[in-house]
């Protein structure tokens, strides 16, 4: 095919292309005859096999393969995160060398980059972890007792023991997650709650996204399960299930996760684990965050599969041979290689030069550089990156520092967007490593004036791209129609799907919870589904088959019994066989099984439970999965067509790989990769994507490379890294080259514009070419140093490493506290701004030593990957609770320079100062140099500074390094070196100043000048300053510390203050002050004499208040006379509550705008004290005149011998029904209930009985002794207790007249309290008084009797005596409580249905019915279905028999019935001739109790009818479900009607009929839909139907219209039945109209469809429809026009016609066609 293309002469773009296509068919092909032969395992135990290969050098190459569960020769099988076989594994990981020369099992160069790539980072991420888990679970004896000892100390990670899981739940946003607990930290352990918050919150630990390791023994074997983290929160424990938080003052520290891999046996593990509570070991792996990598994995893997990289022919040896030809020609860009096509370069050419054009096919040596130098302003290096950029396909550019390698990618994309449209270039996309990176280049872009850009990726730190954020321009693009719909069927799905996992979870949590103690309610679903006939055996009631009770728990507990000790059972259950065998015999009879067989079955019932319960989970979960990703497919397209209108996309290596499948779609044909020389290579590879014609590389090889995790394995600075050479980027590959793969040429940026030259001159050694820009000879000097680079010399020592916490870093404390001196000293110049002086140290041990430090005096700043790399090495900021504010005068100093940048080397690339000071840290013997011996890093570190820099460091450690060993010996011939740095005083040049200590700095120059006197004069007093030399600006904030020589013009007092302060007003205490007023003070403040007008006189006087005249003694200042002033006299006023106005006379007449004086009395302040209506209590509320005093809430005082309530007043009591305790020798016992009327007469006998005190008793015969009220020892002896003759209790004889002691401890003579409580009532009496019968009680008041003098209720407890008059009344008391109690209830459930009906309202518009599911209505009434039955209850629990009265009534029944068994009670009965059951019968609930019954069941029927009404509108069959609520209907009318409660069957009547107009119309529109659908057959079957229930449908319309008709006849007897009256005339008239509604468009378009394609339909679409004269429709079907006559079948109108011309009336029904 390619020498067909060159024969007819084709492009050479299109013979590349298809060039391009054979090799990747080619690839494939390979691919799969390498893979097909032995596609998962090797042909041998073996790791793999060996086979020769001819290559450079004659060795053998490895196949992958065999040695664990993930080990695969194709890396599109390998799992991402490390199996469980992989970690235990003893093989070696195999990892293939970067070494083209050196063998590899791929031949094809593309495929075996790929696979490399993709091993070499997976094994980076997870080497040193799967090594570390390795140690301890490949072993399964090994204890983990000390967990953190495990774990190998090249992993940051954080292990916690007393791990568990102690929730497993589903959350409706993010799907099935767990909540895990875990011991707190041992350095936590003893700290209060807001340290540990504090703590948690500032530490890197357990961050949302991190991956999590939980260990644990799981069925024996110990087993690893990776987690990420959700969500992390430090908020008290609420009582929310679903919320974990890590500070909790009585529990352990809990953390949010899900599963890194959702599989399902991960899952199976996650439930078992839960389940059997087993406690395990939490890794936390703050440095591996799955997002960061799993993307660009996962891409690694797709670029494998589709077997295509874009410019491998630049970047790979064309061959297996490992060789590249030299002097490759890279061509120009596709869309450059068109007929015609020429760069125009007027974008960034200056006004007046005319235009700029470039040939990209033109040779470089034909083009006029110093042109493109004149029109642009580039320098001559610049340009040459410019034009070799825009001519190459494949293009690097090396930017050395401070030479302005952005400023060239940023005329790159002008240049490039001005060919936009032209070439198709698509989105120009930018790629950066870092967010700070990617957030530079976009703020320059954005300065240039380019305006149309997006960023993707939430992790921006700048508030301009806020709003260029992929989100937030997407959230305002338009859905289409279709994805409405999508998304909308998708988000139903995915709660149902999460519905239905949350029902799995139930039985999973019932299962941890009774695992030990199976019972019923854990097992009776599974065994009614699995196994009925066991199941039939567990009766619900306890009753087992014979018809035997078992009592004594649960019939599954009982089955069980105790559990046998597994050491001493004789019986085990062997293998599948064996439990069939005890099934097959449990169905015949599981109480035939021996108790082990019995644990046995039952722990084999609830293993199946959670295997059937988690399968079905993993179902459920991984359903809504894949509706999730149908909604985040419409998303990403959402959010291509929002990128397509950008002309710059800014993203991460991360976020390019994460959203790869919408990138490859917008056609970008353009990628620029930013600070390219610190990008993976692996992170690269997937930004080329097919169809990118142009990739253009900015950075420079000789700064930082990429940051890797293994550096001991892969650094390629390593022995052991130099085969793997992961921290190599492509740029670097390229631009240096590499044994068979020649180097690209690279053109340099040679023009710096940032250091001085003298700080230029260190880094020539890298960079020989590199040139100093005229703008930069003449920079100014550091401000109060000698010289502007120098290297402080020292041979102090590093410290040691703290190995406690694994931190690995160091840290100098000398270096600390001289660097800090010397950035003091600078700052104290008042000459740079908080962005001009830099911080440099190599290590973040260091960084939190120097951070401490510099805290005291300033603001310190951390980059966000400063404070990262800190806190994963283990550092905490600690610094912020032992900050002085008042320390080293702060405030002063702070506002000289508010914030000092702090930074580490490696994170400050890219960045610049003008004073650049470094802690370089090591010191020590052996001359080890740690990080900074490497070449590029030096680089970084020495190119930074912009006017000066100074580098604190130990030399003899550093010079072991050549390139230090070269610095050094440049900074010595410029006498830049030494023991002593020489500090410079601006206004003392000649002054020399030379500190080789920290101390130095404050004695030499302590306020950043010398030590001499500030010999400037202080301004404005002129007095000489006595600070030492410093700054202008420091002398500027200087106050003058003399006395204040100034004098006052208002009186001879002295200042007392200082000169440098502004003078105050005078304080001194002045005496005999004669006021206008004429009174005279002392003690007055000598500047308020200055006007005595103000000063008040406190002398009272009495003045009189106009307007009231009421005199009042005040302050004679005091003008009462004033508006603001309010008499303060108490108002006379009574309020209509009878309680005196609080307020005051001035409070209660208020003066209107208009002068007139206008009374407002106050609220009431006093307690209510009305009496409640249901008890005796006083209300203690405010008082509230209006309003209704409410429930009474204070404890209720009802109580007997036997009990006492201990519920509120309000709620009502339960009648003790104990036998009555009153007797006595002469008139017996009371064979009544405690709570009833009592049965006996009473004794007007004295008790015999003797007190304590050895006196007879002065109570009556049968009460309870007072051993506190004998006549003769009380000391109540003056108490009157006799009413009718005014006796004291001295005076009484108690043989006639026996006292009774009440309970609030008054006493009186019983014939007074007879009298006052009324026994005459309820008792018959003879002649001589003596009671010798019952009263009927029918007519007894409702008022409890109260004692004559505190009025406090008389109770049964303490006096049995009046128990019948007491009880009767106490009843009739709690009756009224219950009756209140329910009609309460029954007003707050009236407010309620009213919001719920006006809910379902207002959501039911913009509803469409063809999108209601089942699960969306049920959770659309799902509220009002519970309010119906809250409704439902209350109806029943104020039923007749759960009423008090009801109650009490019963008992007397039972107490009647059993004693009749003796005669002796039956004569009693006949002598007192009285039937107390009678009595209390007679007096039954009255009228109005059923009110709360039937009006609570009227609240559950209008719930229903707003259902029914609620599905009608959305088209929903209801069903019968109507009926039966009809039936209730019938009830309330008929109970209604019975208790008298007219508006109750008026309003039930009315409900009546509206249900059945709801019930008729449902059934006929689903009735009409269904015959629609349905065959000729089935439309026979439905009028068979309708004629059966037609006669049921006239039996319900003329019930509903008897039963209106006689509603409105109630109406006519009753006041204000207006709106009731409407209400009935307005149902009644529906039921004489014809059942005709207007027919919406959907049911339009079932009627066109039905008629059209059904059986007997019209058959084709060229039908017309039509209307008769009276507006009924018809179609005619074939051509559409009338050929016949005929009748309409609704009014029997004359409809179709004749030879093509319609009947009179009849017209064209357009509005159907339009539908």
């Amino acid at each position: 095919m390619v020498e067909h293309l060159q024969e007819a002469g084709s492009s050479g773009l299109a013979i590349d292309r298809c060039t391009s296509c054979l090799d990747t068919v080619k690839r494939l092909m390979d691919s799969a005859t390498l893979f097909l032969s032995d596609p998962d395992e090797p042909s041998s135990g073996q790791r793999g096999r060996s086979g020769p290969i001819q290559l450079t050098f004659p060795i053998d190459a490895e196949v992958p393969g065999g040695s664990h569960d993930n080990d695969n020769a194709d890396i599109c099988k390998i799992q991402i995160l490390p199996t469980h076989g992989e970690i235990i594994s003893r093989h070696p990981e195999y990892l293939p060398t970067t070494n083209f020369t050196q063998a590899h099992f791929l031949q094809d160069p593309v495929r075996r980059h790929i696979d490399t790539a993709f091993r070499l980072l997976r094994h980076d991420t997870f080497g040193p972890l799967k090594d570390a888990l390795n140690k301890f679970l490949a072993d399964n004896d090994k204890s983990t007792s000390k967990p953190h000892k495990l774990m190998d100390s090249n992993v940051r990670a954080h292990v916690y023991d007393r791990a568990q899981i102690q929730r497993v739940f589903i959350r409706p946003r993010t799907g099935l997650e767990a909540i895990l607990s875990f011991a707190t930290p041992h350095q936590l352990r003893n700290n209060p709650p807001a340290e540990k918050r504090r703590w948690w919150q500032e530490s890197s630990r357990l961050e949302p996204g991190a991956l999590a390791c939980y260990v644990s023994d799981d069925e024996g074997k110990r087993r690893s399960l990776f987690f990420l983290v959700t969500h992390k929160s430090t908020e008290e424990r609420s009582d929310d299930p679903q919320k974990s938080t890590l500070v909790s003052k009585n529990s352990d520290p809990t953390i949010t996760l899900k599963l890194a891999t959702e599989s399902q046996e991960c899952l199976a593990q996650l439930v078992r684990l839960h389940t059997s509570k087993q406690s395990g070991v939490l890794v936390d792996l703050p440095g591996i965050i799955p997002d960061t990598f799993v993307p660009v994995l996962t891409n690694l893997q797709r670029i494998m599969k589709d077997g295509e990289l874009p410019f491998s022919q630049w970047v790979l040896p064309t061959n297996g041979t490992g060789e590249q030809p030299q002097g490759l020609t890279i061509p120009p860009p596709a869309y450059a290689r068109k007929s015609g096509f020429v760069f125009k370069l007027d974008s960034i050419t200056h006004k007046g030069s005319g235009p700029l054009r470039l040939d990209p096919s033109a040779s470089h040596e034909d083009i006029n550089i110093d042109k493109f130098v004149g029109s642009t302003g580039l320098n001559k290096s610049q340009c040459e990156a410019l034009i070799s950029a825009l001519t190459h396909e494949y293009a690097l550019i090396q930017g050395p520092p401070g030479t302005g390698k952005s400023y060239v990618g940023v005329q790159l994309v002008r240049t490039l967007l001005a060919h936009k449209q032209e070439a198709s270039l698509g989105p120009i996309l930018i790629i950066c490593y870092t967010n700070h990176a990617l957030d530079q280049f976009l703020m320059h872009l954005l300065n240039c004036g380019i305006e149309k850009i997006i960023r993707i990726g939430g992790q921006s730190r700048c508030e301009e791209l806020d709003g260029k954020n992929l989100r937030v321009v997407s959230s305002s693009m338009g859905k289409s129609t279709v994805e409405t719909r999508v998304l909308g069927q998708a988000f139903n799905k995915v709660e149902e799907c999460f519905g239905t996992a949350s029902r799995c979870l139930k039985p999973i949590h019932l299962a941890r919870k009774e695992r030990s103690s199976p019972n019923r309610e854990l097992l009776s679903r599974y065994l009614y589904l699995n196994h009925p006939r066991i199941w039939r055996q567990f009766p619900e009631d306890g009753q087992d088959q014979d018809g035997f009770i078992r009592v004594g728990g649960d019939s599954v507990q009982l089955w069980l019994g105790k559990r046998p000790p597994q050491e001493n059972s004789q019986f085990r259950v062997d293998g599948n066989l064996q439990m069939n065998d005890i099934l097959t015999r449990a169905r015949m009879d599981v109480h035939s099984l021996n108790p082990v067989e019995r644990w046995t079955l039952a722990e084999h019932w609830i293993q199946d439970m959670i295997d059937k319960q988690t399968g079905v989970l993993f179902e459920s979960v991984n359903e809504a999965k894949e509706y999730r990703q149908r909604i985040d497919a419409v998303h990403a397209d959402v959010n291509r067509r929002a990128v397509m209108q950008a002309d710059v996309l800014g993203v991460t290596t991360t976020g390019l790989a994460r959203n790869i499948d919408m990138l490859r779609r917008i056609g970008s044909k353009v990628i620029m990769c930013e600070e390219a020389a610190e990008v993976m290579e692996p992170h690269l590879i997937s930004a080329m994507m097919p169809g990118v014609e142009h990739l253009i590389q900015i950075g420079d090889h000789r700064q930082l490379r990429p940051q890797i995790q293994n550096y001991l394995q892969f650094s390629m600075e390593t022995q052991a890294g130099l085969s793997h050479q992961l921290d190599r980027s492509q740029f670097e590959r390229r631009a240096v080259g590499e044994p068979g793969l020649a180097r690209l040429h690279v053109p340099q940026l040679n023009e710096q514009r940032r250091m001085r030259p003298e700080i230029s001159r260190l880094i020539r050694r890298i960079y020989p070419q590199l040139e100093d820009h005229d703008s930069i000879l003449h920079l100014p000097d550091v401000v109060g140093m000698r010289k502007n680079l120098f290297w402080l010399n020292h041979e102090h020592p590093e410290d040691s490493k703290d190995d406690g916490a694994r931190v690995k870093s160091y840290s100098n404390a000398w270096e600390v506290e001289m660097a800090t001196a010397l950035v003091r000293h600078i700052v104290r110049q008042g000459e740079y701004s908080s962005s001009d002086i830099a911080l440099l140290t190599p290590y973040t041990g260091q960084l939190q030593k120097l951070r401490a430090a510099l805290n005291k005096d300033f603001e310190v700043f951390l980059s966000d990957r400063d404070k990262e790399k800190m806190a994963m090495d283990g550092f905490v900021d600690d610094t912020a609770k032992d900050v002085d504010p008042t320390s080293h005068k702060t405030v002063e100093k702070k506002a000289l320079l508010q914030t000092i940048r702090l930074a580490t080397v490696d994170n400050f690339q890219g960045e610049e100062a003008k004073v650049i000071i470094v802690s370089l840290v090591r010191s020590n013997m052996n001359c080890k140099v740690g990080f900074l011996r490497t070449e590029n890093r030096i680089n970084v570190l020495l190119s930074r500074a912009q006017h000066g820099m100074y580098l604190v460091g130990n030399p003899r450690t550093y010079r072991n390094i050549d390139m230090w060993a070269d610095v050094h010996a440049q900074m010595t011939e410029m006498g830049a070196t030494g023991d002593s740095i020489a500090l410079c005083c601006p206004r003392h040049p000649d002054t020399p100043i030379e500190c080789s200590e920290p101390d130095d700095f404050l004695r030499h120059s302590p306020e950043g000048g010398c030590d001499l006197p500030c010999e400037s004069r202080l301004e404005p007093c002129g007095h000489k300053c006595p600070a030492s030399c410093h700054s202008q600006a420091l002398h500027d904030a200087f106050s003058c510390p003399q006395p204040c020589p100034r004098f006052r013009t208002t009186c001879s007092h002295a200042c007392p203050g200082l000169c440098g302060q502004k003078c105050k007003p005078c304080v001194v205490k002045v005496d005999n002050v004669e006021l206008p007023c004429g009174h005279v003070q002392d003690q007055v403040i000598c500047h308020r004499t200055l006007d005595l007008e103000q000063i008040k006189c406190s002398v009272l006087v009495e003045k009189v208040v106009p307007g009231c005249d009421h005199k009042v003694i005040v302050e004679c200042s005091r003008n009462v006379a004033a508006a603001i002033y309010l008499c303060p006299i108490a108002c006379e006023h009574v309020l209509p509550c009878s309680h005196p106005c609080p307020g005051t006379c001035g409070r209660c007449k208020v003066k209107e705008k208009d002068g007139k004086t206008s009374i407002s009395h106050q609220a009431c302040s006093k307690t209510c004290a009305r009496p409640y209506s249901t008890c005796n209590h006083l209300c203690p509320k405010k008082c509230h005149r209006g309003q209704g005093c409410g429930s009474c809430k204070m404890p209720c005082e009802v109580r007997c011998p036997h009990s006492r309530c201990s519920s509120q007043c309000q709620k009502p009591c339960a009648p003790c029904i104990e036998r009555c305790a009153w007797s006595c020798p002469h008139q017996g016992s009371c064979a009544m209930p405690c709570a009833g009327p009592c049965d006996r007469l009473p004794c007007d006998e004295r008790c015999t009985q003797l007190l304590r005190c050895g006196h007879q008793c002065p109570s009556l015969c049968g009460e309870e002794c007072p051993q506190d009220y004998c006549q003769i020892c009380c000391s109540r002896k003056d108490n009157r207790v006799d009413m009718l003759e005014f006796k004291t209790y001295e005076e009484i004889d108690l043989d006639e007249s026996p006292i009774v002691v009440l309970s609030c401890g008054h006493f009186f003579t019983a014939e007074t309290l007879d009298g006052l409580v009324g026994m005459h009532e309820v008792y018959t009496t003879d002649k001589t008084g003596c009671y010798n019968g019952l009263k009927d009680l029918s007519m007894l008041a409702n008022a409890v009797p109260s004692c004559p003098d505190c009025k406090r209720p008389i109770r049964q407890f303490a006096t049995k005596r009046y128990n019948r008059v007491i009880n009767r009344a106490v009843m009739d008391e709690t009756s009224k409580r219950f009756l209140t109690s329910g009609r309460l209830q029954l007003s707050k459930l009236q407010k309620r249905l009213e919001g719920l009906e006006n809910t379902l309202e207002i959501t039911r518009q913009g509803l469409s019915s063809h999108l209601m599911s089942e699960a969306f209505l049920k959770k659309r009434w799902e509220d009002i279905s519970k309010f119906a039955k809250e409704a439902k209850r209350l109806s029943h629990d104020m039923k007749l028999e759960h009423q008090p009265a009801k109650k009490l009534l019963d008992a007397v029944r039972t107490l009647q019935h059993n004693r009749r068994a003796t005669t002796s009670i039956e004569q009693a009965m006949d002598n007192l001739n009285i039937n107390v059951a009678l009595e209390l019968s007679q007096t039954s609930l009255p009228v109005y109790d059923q009110q709360v019954t039937l009006g609570a069941e009227l609240f559950y029927i209008k719930a229903k009818e707003a259902i029914f009404q609620d599905a009608l509108e959305l088209s929903h069959n209801s069903g019968d479900a109507p009926l039966e609520v009809l039936k209730s209907c019938k009830h309330v009318v008929k109970a209604a009607s019975s208790a008298k409660l007219p508006r109750l069957v008026i309003e039930a009547s009315l409900f009546y009929g509206r249900i059945v107009q709801l019930y008729e119309r449902s059934r006929r529109k689903h009735r009409n839909a269904a015959q629609d659908k349905d065959s000729g057959a089935e439309l026979n079957e439905d009028e068979v139907e309708s004629g059966q229930h037609k006669g049921k449908e006239e039996d319900r319309v003329e019930t509903a219209k008897k039963l209106l008709g006689d509603a409105l006849t109630l109406c006519d007897t009753l006041p204000s039945t207006e709106s009731l009256r409407e209400a009935i005339e307005a149902t009644l008239k529906l039921f004489t109209t014809e059942w005709y509604e207007e027919v919406t468009p959907e049911e339009w378009a079932a009627i066109k469809t039905a008629m059209v394609n059904g059986r007997d339909g019209i058959a084709t679409h060229s039908g017309h429809w039509y209307n008769c004269e009276n507006g009924h429709p018809f179609a005619i079907g074939e051509c559409g026009m009338p050929m016949e006559l005929a009748r309409c079948p609704e009014c029997n109108a004359p409809i179709g016609g004749q030879n093509h011309t319609a009947v009179s009336g009849v017209t064209r029904a357009e509005n159907i066609e339009r539908v």
